[in-house]
């Protein structure tokens, strides 16, 4: 089957597509186009309009010689809908968890839903948002190479590092982040260095208020390269373990992930004996779960097979094949 999959969500789609030729299947990746910052006021209208219209040109053109669209992320087939072609959808987090239910974009996403040959989420906490639309939809879990992550270069800094992977916002934790701050600098004081990317609503309250030292969005390789230089990591405080938390289990360095246990319950394979320090935890005990798993860290607790299990549960090789599997089934 020749499929297309159109948008780059959180580099998942080149990572299946990479992986399909190395399977020697006939998948392909069309990107979404993206407004340049760096366009004048003046003119960025008319060149969003130019740009978009050689876009769906060019998504036309490739969809002609595809047999099946998979699309990632529902507000994408405001994008693809006029194609009238058969699609597969995946739901990677904001377009299920936050769109759905935005009066803007609640019909867009309902309509993407159940107008799906197949529905796929990718962390479990997406599931209560999904299968009331769609109850046949499966969890197709993230995606890690972990050929892209360095494994951690053995030794411990001195002072301790912990490192906070993802971005500072309330879809991340908000709150809740910054009170395991507040936390941390009251049980460790200045003894530890606190360092995350500049990146989310909270960013400046971290630094600001907590002394939390930001480092710049970077490339991803010089992301990974940095999550496997800390001390520990700790992972957003939703109770779901995203890209970035993935990638840190992936380098070996010890990951502080308090993990929903409703979510993470081994109903699935990929949510039974995840190594992380922390988990799992009831919902209301997030923080406090957290600032404990940071202090067994820094006694030197660190997850046994961490980057086996990665491997093993959340490799592309592991996603083709569940996906070969649901587009035979499609046919």
């Amino acid at each position: 089957m020749r499929v297309l999959h159109v948008n780059d969500v959180a580099r998942i789609g080149s990572a299946l597509v990479a992986e399909a030729a190395r399977q020697g299947l006939s998948w392909s990746l069309y990107d979404t186009a993206r407004v340049d910052p760096s366009w004048s006021p003046r003119t960025r209208a008319l060149r969003r309009a130019l740009r978009g219209a050689a876009w769906e040109a060019g998504l036309l053109q490739r969809a002609l010689a595809t047999d099946l669209l998979s699309v990632h992320g529902a507000t994408v087939t405001a994008h693809t809908r006029w194609l009238r072609r058969p699609y597969t959808l995946h739901l990677h987090g904001t377009d299920i968890r936050t769109r759905r239910y935005e009066e803007r974009y609640t019909s867009l996403v309902t309509d993407a839903v159940r107008g799906a040959l197949d529905v796929y989420y990718t962390t479990p906490d997406l599931a209560e948002h999904v299968l009331d639309l769609r109850d046949d939809a499966t969890l197709q879990p993230v995606i890690v190479d972990v050929r892209e992550v360095p494994e951690a270069v053995p030794g411990r800094p001195a002072p301790p590092r912990i490192l906070f992977p993802s971005r500072w916002d309330p879809a991340k934790g908000g709150e809740n982040q910054l009170e395991l701050l507040r936390a941390l600098r009251g049980r460790l004081g200045d003894d530890v260095v606190l360092e995350g990317i500049d990146w989310g609503a909270h960013a400046h309250l971290a630094a600001r208020e907590h002394g939390v030292r930001l480092l710049p969005r970077m490339s991803h390789e010089a992301y990974a390269t940095w999550l496997a230089s800390g001390t520990l990591a700790v992972g957003q405080l939703t109770g779901t373990m995203g890209v970035s938390e993935l990638e840190a289990v992936a380098t070996g360095v010890p990951l502080v992930m308090p993990l929903n246990r409703h979510w993470y319950d081994g109903a699935h394979d990929t949510t039974a004996d995840v190594p992380v320090l922390g988990g799992p935890a009831d919902p209301a005990d997030l923080v406090e779960t957290a600032l404990q798993g940071v202090v067994d860290g820094l006694d030197g607790h660190v997850p046994v097979g961490a980057r086996a299990w990665v491997q093993h549960h959340h490799s592309p090789e592991r996603a083709v094949v569940r996906l070969v599997e649901r587009y035979n089934a499609l046919t």
